[in-house]
């Protein structure tokens, strides 16, 4: 009896000193926590002891599991100071002056893990649960829908703060209309909640923020504008997602937009804070050039795929991770595309990329990935209308998988193969370097006038350009021979006062000199002034900072008559060019060439995708091909 005494007090002692047992994947997750798993326990121990709470345990669990990669970032300032750097800095090209004289060069960075409080998960689940089993829609909404589109306690990488408690503050009287309104579905309700929202200025400087500062401030990107949506609405209970585009097919960035589930499961887009569902938007708008190739949905758990945590990720797919891609759902994404994969990497890759290349096929931007077979890549639901370069990441550069292909509107195909044998050279010609309203067009309506005071308060006008000038030197006799101090050519309005040369004569046929007077800058700081009219070279150009209003000339000293005027307009004319073709190795020159009348003539493989670089001026224009 003495035995069996003392061994039932050990097995008491055991049980009552023992944690409790959890699954593998909580373990690992309280593990990490290190100093900050009794908070977890906390919230798991809540909810593990009553039965009735099952449901809110499992949610417990998912946010755990998944906590891992999360964080918050953020200035270790005031958020006022905050806000007020922010503002400075659109209008300021001092942009690191301003950081530091607010102290924000630094930004602090808080892992979920490490730092979260069991009050902070244990209000957002009360909370979200409320919602959910209040709302009259909520009834079509399943748990694991709930977990991903109501459930989570934060979106990005914001600075956390009880944003529930704030929206539902913030929209009571919607929140007491949804409950009184038992046939209103989870569609309309993000209707009236994004029309109270505010309407944000679109501005690339600010950071991610919280539900308080994006109410407050109302400024930033696309993506504050769909994250404001998610917190309003996912606040009061209405399923919303956030979706995104890596990068369009003929813009340097990409796009976030949202989506709301609707009764019978299907997400309809919207862009939070601007446009309601079933409107048109840049994220679902299939018939304008804001062309996509794939659209992901951010999802807070991770997604079960083949990607190792070792694995480089392109930047454009560094969240690729906990993105679910769901292009099917987008009518302008429903092509699949099966790509030979012509080249072989130059050391053993898991994956295989679609990029798309920017306007002169220099950068790539991969939106999608696949892991590497043998010999053929295949992309299901892609975007058309667009160029796509199938590519390997190796070393954080990208390397030729594939030959470029177009993917028209209709889902064919069309591979750019130069280095085939069946790509014989061909002599193609190149015309309107210059298109119409771009380079001689940019003077037709200029005109040239003469003044004897330096305002130009007394100006006459000398001559109207009324037609289309050549690319060549044009002449203007005049009818008479008056004299004028100063002299000036106007441009027509947004054409940045275009000119490459200007002379003016005098009654013997003598070139005029002065000082040149006018517009000082230029576009975009490229060192094309109002001086570049009267250099005497007819490859530079002025190029104004403003499109309109914008002048040059001369100021000639003394009053001189004037017979005649030459000029010529900003055009390709004698301009040198080199024509790139793509090929195994990347792009191949195909020689130099000099432009006679807006055109050069080149010889390239029939079958190749090609781009021209102006070696005069050092530019280049959009990669294009052949027909």
């Amino acid at each position: 009896m003495k035995l069996i005494y003392l061994l039932s007090i050990f097995l008491i002692f055991i049980s009552c000193n023992s944690s409790p047992r959890w699954s593998a994947e909580i373990e690992e997750v309280l593990r990490m926590a290190s100093d900050n798993r009794k908070e977890l326990e906390t919230v798991l121990l809540r909810y593990k002891e009553n039965p009735a709470d099952s449901l809110k345990f499992r949610a417990a669990e998912f946010l755990i599991v998944n906590m891992p990669d999360k964080y918050s970032e953020y200035f270790d300032a005031p958020w006022n100071d905050v806000a007020a750097a922010l503002m400075r800095v659109t209008s300021s090209k001092n942009e690191h002056g301003i950081a530091e004289a607010y102290r924000l060069e630094n930004t602090v960075i808080e892992e979920d893990i490490k730092c979260i409080t069991a009050e902070y998960l244990i209000n957002n689940i009360e909370l979200a649960f409320k919602v959910w089993q209040e709302m009259p829609w909520c009834k079509h909404v399943p748990f694991e829908v709930f977990c991903e589109d109501i459930l989570p306690y934060r979106v990005g990488v914001e600075p956390l703060e009880n944003w529930r408690k704030k929206a539902l503050a913030t929209f009571d009287d919607l929140y007491k209309s949804f409950m009184e309104n038992q046939s209103i579905t989870s569609v309309e309700a993000c209707s009236k909640i994004n029309e109270v929202l505010p309407r944000f200025k679109l501005d690339w400087d600010f950071p991610p923020m919280s539900f308080s500062q994006l109410m407050a401030s109302a400024r930033g990107p696309c993506d504050n504008m769909a994250v404001l949506a998610i917190f309003s609405m996912r606040a009061l209970g209405v399923p919303v997602t956030h979706e995104s585009t890596p990068k369009w097919a003929e813009y340097p960035r990409g796009h976030s937009w949202n989506a709301v589930r609707d009764s019978a499961g299907n997400y309809i887009s919207f862009m939070g804070t601007d446009s309601n569902p079933y409107s048109r938007h840049q994220g679902n708008d299939a018939e304008t050039s804001w062309k996509k190739g794939k659209v992901y949905r951010k999802t807070f758990a991770k997604q079960c795929g083949s990607i190792s945590e070792n694995e480089d990720i392109p930047a454009t797919l560094t969240n690729i991770r906990n993105m679910k891609d769901v292009s099917v759902e987008y009518e302008d994404c429903r092509n699949t595309v099966k790509i030979h994969l012509k080249y072989p990497p130059e050391k053993p890759v898991e994956h295989v990329y679609l990029a798309l290349g920017d306007k002169y096929g220099e950068k790539m931007y991969p939106v999608a990935l696949v892991k590497k077979s043998d010999s053929i890549a295949e992309f299901s639901y892609t975007g058309g209308d667009i160029m796509y370069f199938p590519v390997y990441y190796i070393n954080h550069t990208y390397t030729s998988a594939g030959d470029p292909f177009w993917l028209d509107k209709a889902g064919n195909i069309h591979v750019f193969s130069p280095d085939s044998p069946n790509s014989p050279d061909t002599t193609i010609t190149v015309t309107e370097l210059d298109t119409p309203d771009y380079g001689t067009g940019r003077m037709l309506h200029g005109v040239f006038e003469g003044a004897n005071k330096p305002d130009f308060s007394d100006a006459e006008i000398l001559h109207i350009i009324n037609h289309i000038p050549k690319a060549d030197y044009n002449e203007v006799i005049l009818k008479y021979a008056k004299k004028y101090r100063y002299v000036r050519y106007k441009s027509p309005p947004r054409a940045y006062c275009n000119v490459a040369e200007i002379e003016f004569y005098g009654q013997n046929g003598d070139k005029l000199n002065g000082k040149n007077i006018g517009i000082s800058g230029s576009w975009n700081n490229t060192g094309m002034t109002s001086d570049k009219a009267f250099d005497g070279d007819i490859t530079t150009f002025y190029d104004a900072e403003l499109g309109d209003d914008a002048w040059t000339g001369l100021d000639f000293q003394e009053s001189k008559q004037i017979r005649k005027i030459r000029y010529v307009p900003r055009s390709n004319e004698g301009h040198r060019y080199k024509v790139f073709y793509w090929s195994a190795n990347g792009w191949k020159s195909s020689g130099e060439y000099i432009a006679t009348n807006n055109s050069i003539q080149c010889r390239v493989p029939s079958r190749a995708l090609m781009y021209i670089y102006n070696v005069t001026l050092k530019s280049k224009e959009k990669v294009f091909f052949m027909e």
